[in-house]
């Protein structure tokens, strides 16, 4: 698949078959990840551990009934997990305040990559306060984010298994040009 098919294509799975991505799909989005634009550093973790990520699943999902808002109607969700049951978390950390762009752009073309490859994904920024609150600092050495750095958003990834949860109304994206 071409860039440009991959990135018109590319849309947020929220439904997973438990069956994971292969190691080499899983070293292409890695790849992908690292080779992301931005100037600071930027770590990735690649997180398959079935129970921690039921964990930080559980932790998100407690954190956004906790919330008020979007996040809170959506975790009321009957069936609403944050993680859609997907095989593989990836996070994205960096040290600095540009951390947030740098792993941004990283997770973008983790999402490209893995439409490319024919696989689901989801970017997820909810899954942060999972790392932020009072289990945070065991999930970040489980997940063997460094030292120093935190996490600043996620990536889920695997074979898609329906629309479930599919969000119907997209926000409005225009462009204008100045010549």
């Amino acid at each position: 698949m071409e860039a440009m098919e991959a990135i018109l294509k590319r849309k947020s799975v929220r439904s997973y078959k438990q069956e994971a991505p292969t190691d080499e799909q899983l070293k292409a989005l890695a790849d992908a990840g690292l080779s992301g634009p931005g100037g600071g550093a930027v770590h990735l973790s690649v997180v398959q551990k079935a129970d921690l990520i039921k964990r930080i699943n559980d932790i998100t999902k407690a954190a956004m009934l906790a919330s008020e808002g979007f996040a809170k109607e959506r975790a009321s969700l009957p069936g609403y997990e944050p993680l859609y049951g997907a095989p593989v978390l990836m996070l994205f950390s960096a040290p600095d305040q540009n951390g947030l762009a740098n792993c941004a752009c990283a997770a973008e073309n983790v999402l490209i990559a893995a439409t490319g490859l024919g696989l689901g994904s989801c970017f997820l920024m909810s899954i942060k306060s999972a790392f932020s609150g009072s289990e945070g600092p065991e999930l970040l050495k489980q997940c063997g984010v460094p030292e120093g750095y935190t996490v600043c958003c996620g990536v889920i990834a695997g074979i898609g298994d329906g629309d479930k949860f599919s969000s119907a109304n997209r926000k409005v994206r225009t462009v204008n040009y100045v010549k």
